[in-house]
């Protein structure tokens, strides 16, 4: 795998060189390739990051200009000319030329960095196939240099790899550097014997005090240090070569048990689980593998894999025969089964399914605390911290709100729940048909933000340089939103729907749409039975702080809001009152009065 990466580094310098000295133009755009970048030497790595320094002649007020991927068509950055600049000139940074390399990356003096091939468009111009490659030069490097060695079975016992000895292919070989550094104390690497036992480590030179290399613990139960295969080699002085773990084989081994599977599970949602056995040891083991099911799962046999010997009640239960560590060459000789498993309806979100795996060996087995093991799977349900909400939300699947509504105010929340902090994030909104586009308000949001028509009923809010973070750093300052405002054309019918999402983009990944937010305009009970015989009179209207109400003989009167919930009730002994609405948000309201003679409603709006 190292080879092929630098051999792919190799190729694309080339034309990263080449791509530093092109400028593209097309029609009255023109855009330059800027890197920049910094080289730390105490973390012995280089931040880099590509910027296009485009003008745009011919340029006026309101002017724009977007980057984005070629191909996918993802949005990376844009601007506005807002002061009618003329050239316009700006300099955009690119966010997938972004970059971070350690020095064991430099070649010949510099490191080099790129992402995907972009566009710039400005109006009717469009410049097509900008690169997005540069290179960052990096002066004194940190210097790096190799550790090595072999991982075998010593059969002879004569500390050297030869005759039928074997070697042991992906055992883990880990190494811990103590460093001299200001910025970094130490560091840790990697990595795996390959196929014919080798492992090669490429570690830090330049500030490393000393190093300790190890494979995993559980060998030495099977394998004891000796003078030529130690526990771990501890060096002081790079490079070195022939670190060997020349492991000489014992009759002891050492039987365990274990599962595995996605992690997490979901109400009626089938997953597998796999429980397995294996022998660290030279010598053979064979025994009973038992995995004791959760009450609350249902077990498919027909679509499992490696089936049971036996079932005893919830307990399900192999044979398993020869196992041992190096058999093939290779560290874990396991046996497994894949178990197709679906939760009942009984289980909830926050509940755990667990699973008790027993593994039963030969009596020279030296750990028999891993040959039982529990496994618990915590039950979760889907749930979308992207989302849109809508005011009134209406009654019903159907949102049913009174036909003589006449603003919606929707909410478009966000959340970064990814691995980095999101740069620039954007919500684009396409307005019901039903709504008046020019009549949107943009009532608040949790950061500053840009708004711009994509076309008559097309919204994009941008967060520009909004740097949210992922919710892993910080959960809640992850969040986001918008919220605004919008009139419904006048005179809908009876039964007409509006409904309403948003797309969602983090930086150049693809949008992620809310739910569908819906509303329907219907005949609510209490509200749209209105009489006007003159009953009642209401003003001012609309009203501030209170409203005098005028009426002949009635016998209470009510104060509704649009979804028809009763928020005052008075008994109406005057022909004339004034009522205090001051505590009442801004918003259409109903009067609701009752006589013998039936009931009057009237529409007040409080500003």
């Amino acid at each position: 795998m190292k080879k092929v990466y630098l051999v792919l580094i190799a190729i694309l310098s080339l034309s990263y060189i080449k791509v530093n000295a092109q400028v593209f133009t097309q029609g009255d755009v023109t855009v330059m390739l800027q890197p920049s970048g910094s080289h730390d030497t105490n973390n012995c790595s280089t931040m880099g990051q590509l910027f296009y320094n485009i003008t745009v002649n011919n340029s006026f007020i309101g002017d724009s200009v977007k980057i984005k991927e070629m191909g996918s068509g993802t949005f990376i950055n844009s601007a506005v000319n807002s002061t009618g600049q003329n050239p316009w000139i700006m300099m955009l940074p690119v966010y997938n030329g972004f970059g971070f390399a350690t020095d064991d990356q430099v070649s010949g003096g510099v490191v080099f960095f790129g992402g995907t091939i972009n566009k710039v468009i400005s109006g009717t111009d469009t410049v097509y196939n900008i690169g997005n490659g540069y290179v960052i030069p990096v002066p004194n490097p940190c210097q790096y240099a190799n550790m090595s060695g072999k991982v075998y079975v010593d059969y002879n016992n004569d500390c050297s790899y030869n005759g039928s000895d074997q070697p042991l292919v992906g055992v883990g070989v880990s190494v811990a550097e103590t460093l001299n550094s200001p910025a970094m104390t130490s560091i840790g690497y990697g990595t795996t014997s390959d196929g014919v036992g080798n492992y090669t480590v490429h570690g830090l030179q330049s500030w490393m005090t000393s190093a300790l290399i190890t494979i995993p613990t559980n060998y030495q139960f099977i394998f004891p240090s000796t003078f030529c295969s130690p526990a771990g080699y501890t060096i002081s002085s790079l490079p070195q070569a022939n670190l060997d773990f020349s492991l000489q084989c014992t009759s002891l081994m050492d039987v365990q048990c274990w599962a595995g599977s996605a992690g997490i599970v979901r109400p009626n949602q089938p997953f597998m689980l796999y429980p397995y056995v294996s022998n660290t040891g030279c010598n053979m083991a064979s025994g009973l593998l038992k995995l004791v099911l959760d009450a609350n799962v249902v077990y498919n046999a027909g679509l499992s894999t490696n089936l049971p010997t036996s079932i005893v009640g919830d307990t399900l239960i192999w044979n398993f025969t020869n196992l041992t560590s190096i058999s093939n060459g290779a560290y874990w000789n396991s046996f497994m089964s894949g178990i197709y498993l679906t939760p009942n309806a009984s289980v909830n979100s926050g509940d755990s399914l667990c699973f008790r795996v027993m593994a039963t060996g030969p009596a020279g087995d030296v750990d028999l605390a891993n040959n039982d093991y529990t496994i618990c799977l915590p039950v979760v349900n889907s749930f979308d911290p992207n989302f849109k909400e809508v005011s009134p939300k209406g009654i019903g699947a159907a949102g049913n709100i009174p036909l003589a509504t006449n603003e919606l105010t929707y909410v478009v929340h966000f959340q970064n729940t990814g691995t980095a902090p999101a740069i620039n994030i954007s919500l684009v909104d396409t307005l019901n048909a039903h709504i008046v586009p020019n009549s949107l308000r943009i009532l608040g949001s949790s950061h500053t933000l840009s708004p711009q028509w994509l076309a008559p009923n097309v919204v994009r809010f941008n967060f520009n340089n909004i740097n949210l973070p992922d919710s892993g750093m910080n959960e809640p300052a992850s969040h986001g939103y918008v919220r605004f405002s919008v009139k419904l054309n006048p005179s809908l019918p009876l039964g007409t729907q509006i409904t309403n999402r948003a797309q969602i983009y983090f930086d150049s990944n693809p949008a992620i749409p809310t739910n569908i937010v819906l509303n329907t305009l219907a005949n609510i009970v209490g509200i749209d039975e209105i009489k006007d015989d003159g009953l009642v009179n209401v003003y001012p209207n609309p009203a501030n702080s209170s409203i005098t109400i005028e009426t002949l003989q009635v016998s209470s009167i009510e104060i509704l809001n649009p979804e028809g919930q009763i928020l005052k009730t008075l008994t109406q002994t005057e022909t004339k009152s004034s009522i205090d609405v001051s505590q009442l948000p801004a918003g259409i309201y109903f009067i609701k009065a009752t006589s013998e003679k039936g009931m009057v409603v009237r529409k007040f709006v409080k500003e």
